[in-house]
């Protein structure tokens, strides 16, 4: 296996058919009408092989990513070492210094709905470069990202194909580096 991943980075391709995959959609239980789309999940069934080469790649990354300080203290989500605990300690210690001061402190939370399937490819890409992540990883993400496609699947139909222009996989290895890389700016200060 290792030498088909060397093969990936050495000529500089992808193979097609890890980018060619069905996606199943499913009845959400117990919602009340299933006339509207948001009462099915979709669910990309994609081949495992690529999986392996992204969880390697996401880890160079990562560590990469620490060790040039690539992303603020305060971004726990994604990274080695930093869990959910650490984030609720450091709410409660920003929290408890403001009241400390005679401060309010306000906390908002956000979901953004929709936000790995909206991902622009070519902004993501963009901003990898400005980033300044190493051409052979941009390059591979580009190839990764590009010419997928998928049949829809649910009850006894399949679609033909559709092509997929944007978006990365919600519970793909580097999900989490693709949205930060995308959604943060690379002019915002640390």
């Amino acid at each position: 296996m290792s030498h088909l991943f060397r093969g990936v980075f050495t000529l500089n391709t992808y193979c097609p058919g890890w980018q060619v995959f069905t996606t199943a959609v499913i009845r959400k239980p117990a919602k009340p009408c299933y006339e509207i789309p948001k009462a099915y999940r979709p669910i990309a069934l994609l081949c495992t092989i690529p999986k392996v080469l992204t969880a390697i790649v996401a880890e160079n990354i990562s560590h990469m990513v620490e060790k040039d300080a690539l992303l603020p203290d305060t971004h726990f989500g994604g990274r080695p070492g930093r869990t959910t605990t650490d984030t609720i300690h450091y709410l409660v210690g920003q929290i408890k210094s403001a009241w400390g001061k005679k401060k309010v402190a306000s906390v908002l939370f956000l979901d953004v709905e929709g936000a790995f399937p909206n991902v622009v490819t070519d902004r993501l890409i963009h901003n990898l470069k400005k980033r300044r992540i190493p051409t052979t990883y941009v390059k591979f993400i580009e190839r990764l990202l590009k010419g997928r496609k998928t049949k829809l699947k649910f009850d006894n139909f399949i679609s033909e194909f559709i092509e997929i222009t944007n978006g990365i996989g919600q519970g793909d290895p580097m999900s989490d580096f693709f949205y930060f890389g995308y959604n943060r700016p690379v002019s915002q200060p640390r």
